[in-house]
């Protein structure tokens, strides 16, 4: 999977493309072989230039989109690689939800089909 990185506010350097890359290999790990979406759009950045520190001034965004379906999660918090973090099990928990859906239907179609076929 590709990531196309904006880094907004804040200068974009090579530890966050690594540190990006390290928490993404989880999500990759996450998807099924013939889901691998070609893009995914992060967006990494401060909410406003005139703070230094506070709470919650770091975001993190991602968006991908896998077999006709949209992943997108955001998260904020006070350090720029925590926000990332939060992103990245939001999406995890987010794509296993996702296949849960579609194994429970894939089921509940097969249990149908049976039940249409042993009543011939």
């Amino acid at each position: 999977m590709r990531y196309t990185i904006k880094a907004t506010n804040i200068e974009h350097t090579n530890a966050i493309d690594s540190y990006i890359g390290k928490s993404m290999l989880e999500l990759e790990r996450t998807l099924e072989p013939k889901e691998k979406s070609e893009i995914a759009r992060l967006d990494v950045g401060m909410t406003s230039k005139h703070h230094k520190e506070g709470k919650e001034i770091y975001y993190a965004e991602i968006t991908f989109h896998v077999k006709k379906k949209d992943f997108r999660a955001e998260a904020k918090a006070g350090n720029l690689y925590a926000a990332i973090d939060k992103i990245k099990t939001m999406i995890i928990r987010d794509v296993k939800r996702h296949h849960t859906q579609m194994r429970a239907l894939q089921k509940k179609g097969a249990r149908e089909y049976k039940s249409r076929i042993s009543k011939v």
